[in-house]
């Protein structure tokens, strides 16, 4: 029996002073618990050792070969000693280690804390950042815009005033050679006057393009779809261009030649002014003894289309979107000796998009040009179509 109790009592000792090292040398890694560890230290060392020496000293079987001598009473009494100041420094250790602990847990509480409020700020920072870099693109974007339609403005201007100016300056030319009596005979007169009276329809005709356009704009002018007939508005506008027509031997081919009844939708006064603009742009552009063909296809469901075909000399694709600008013609086409101002399909583009129609140019530069008006279909067409 008393054996055992020696080995486990070696044991005992032999633990106590492993986990004094233990504490010794881990102490030295963690410098913010280094004193309280090494006070853990030394009260399991010095319990080890107290509880050793009472082991050795005091123990019951050794009590029982001696009396109670003052020897042993001392030996016991110091043996108690170390042992109790082994527990003090034991409880004072974990004590103290848990103070430590507690203080780093409200640290490390802290830092999270801290860590969260970083990232919440990060995520604010990233999100400002990336709505400024939107409202900078927006305010690029609208910088942009606001250069070029400074630009468009400029280039109007331009163009306006060369628009204008031509036909004013021959109207002044004209009136004072005819004030100055500076004409050969009365024939003469009459063309000069013919010619001042042309100029000013002109002039008169940029002026009212420039209001229709300007009403446009502001939306003054409110679209009215209603459905109806094609083919009817279409001789309305060739007989109006007739003259012109006959006056250059043109002629005027319909395809199919049976479509009086082709129905859309559209807004009659804003389609009768695109077709006579489209129309007269044929006649303006075609050279003598052509033809102009006029096509409606209902081949699609959603659309019917309008297509004006000429046999003039055509438009470069560079050109074609310039040709829906402003004074477009005066200022890209190669064709200014034709009297056009160059303000028709500017206008007649937005009295296609008014109505919910749309208006589009296709030519290869060579062989003539195709104008193509698509209205909403109507029911009836659609059903044929179909």
């Amino acid at each position: 029996m008393s054996s055992i109790y020696l080995i486990f009592s070696a044991l005992w000792i032999t633990a106590l002073c492993c986990l004094s090292i233990y504490f010794f040398k881990f102490s030295k890694k963690l410098h913010a618990v280094e004193i309280p560890l090494q006070l853990l230290g030394f009260s399991f060392f010095g319990f080890a050792v107290g509880y050793a020496f009472y082991t050795t000293h005091i123990n019951p079987w050794l009590l029982s070969a001696f009396s109670l001598t003052e020897e042993i009473h001392y030996i016991r009494v110091s043996s108690n000693a170390i042992a109790a100041l082994s527990i003090f420094l034991l409880v004072f250790g974990l004590i103290k280690l848990l103070n430590i602990l507690q203080k780093q847990y409200l640290i490390e509480k802290s830092v999270d804390g801290l860590h969260e409020q970083v990232l919440h700020q990060n995520q604010l920072l990233s999100e400002q950042s990336r709505d400024l870099e939107i409202r900078t693109i927006d305010y690029l974007e609208q910088r942009e815009a606001a250069i070029e339609a400074d630009r468009s403005k400029t280039d109007f201007l331009r163009n306006a005033s060369h628009e204008v100016r031509t036909p004013l300056n021959a109207i002044i030319g004209l009136s004072e050679l005819i004030a100055a009596g500076n004409v050969k005979d009365e024939q003469e007169q009459k063309e000069f006057a013919q010619m001042v009276i042309d100029s000013g329809r002109k002039l008169l005709k940029i002026f009212e393009t420039l209001l229709e356009i300007s009403r446009l704009k502001s939306d003054e002018y409110v679209a009215n779809p209603q459905p109806a007939n094609i083919r009817g508005i279409i001789d309305e506008c060739v007989a109006l261009c007739l003259p012109r027509a006959h006056a250059k031997n043109m002629s005027f081919v319909h395809v199919p030649e049976n479509d009086e009844g082709i129905y859309a939708v559209f807004d009659k006064k804003a389609t009768y002014q695109i077709l006579i603009r489209l129309i007269g742009n044929a006649l303006t552009y075609s050279p003598e003894m052509t033809s102009v063909t006029i096509t409606i296809d209902h081949s699609n469901s959603d659309f019917t289309q309008i297509k004006i075909s000429d046999e003039g000399p055509g438009i470069e694709p560079q050109h074609i979107k310039n040709a829906f600008e402003l004074f477009g013609r005066a200022e890209n086409w190669q064709h200014r000796g034709t009297e056009s101002t160059g303000l028709g399909l500017a206008l007649s583009v937005k009295m296609a998009n008014i109505q919910d129609a749309k208006l589009e140019i296709e030519s290869d530069g060579n062989s003539g040009t195709t104008c193509i008006l698509s209205l909403p279909a109507h029911e009836s067409s659609a059903r044929k179509a179909s």
